[in-house]
């Protein structure tokens, strides 16, 4: 089991002044990430379906809106948003025809548009950029009943995305949601770079 943090006191990768300019990344059409996005969105479903009920989904640094453009079609989602705050990424959101608003979720200071979270809150591809995800991971236990994540499984301290804080193998990442108050249901390897799990709120 293995974890690295990639940085000594504040990562710069995880403001807003880091992402204030970078292009739009547009992943669902991406073969690299396409298919972890389509197991992000299968286990939205299998949350729902565990749940028994419709429910509704926020998607916490949604990029340009590929995840929400799937799961908003669900007929057990009831409801899908998202939130971002890459400027770029909002001529996404009105292409793919999604609700999403600008706004930097994991620095909230309670001066922007209030956060609402989902029944599912989903964060692909976001955790490794955080000062902290594990204050994420155990602060959403207190505001969603489910999450679906994923990250990269293959970065550690010495070969990693230079726009990454944080990096877990498997069981690293499977420890992040065990010992924050989750109950991981699936996990799985998705290609030959990520990681997607969901997991149920204990």
């Amino acid at each position: 089991m293995a974890e690295w943090k990639l940085f000594d006191n504040h990562s710069h990768v995880s403001t807003f002044e880091f992402h204030e300019h970078r292009e739009r990344a547009p992943h669902l059409e991406q073969w690299g990430h396409k298919a972890r996005l389509h197991k992000a969105a299968e286990f939205v479903q299998a949350a729902c379906l565990y749940d028994g009920e419709a429910c509704s989904v926020s998607d916490l640094g949604c990029g340009d809106g590929g995840l929400l453009s799937i799961v908003q079609n669900y007929s057990c989602v009831s409801r899908a948003w998202g939130y971002d705050f890459q400027p770029s990424n909002e001529r996404g959101w009105a292409e793919r025809g999604v609700t999403a608003y600008q706004a930097d979720v994991f620095n909230y200071t309670g001066e922007e548009r209030p956060i609402e979270f989902g029944r599912i809150s989903v964060t692909t591809e976001v955790l490794e950029h955080l000062v902290d995800p594990h204050g994420v991971v155990a602060g959403l236990t207190a505001v969603s009943n489910y999450m679906v994540a994923s990250s990269p499984y293959d970065e550690t301290n010495v070969a990693h995305d230079e726009c990454h804080s944080w990096a877990w193998d498997m069981d690293g990442y499977r420890a992040l949601f065990e010992n924050a108050g989750w109950s991981v249901q699936n996990h799985v390897a998705v290609d030959a770079k990520f990681q997607v799990l969901w997991a149920v709120r204990r």
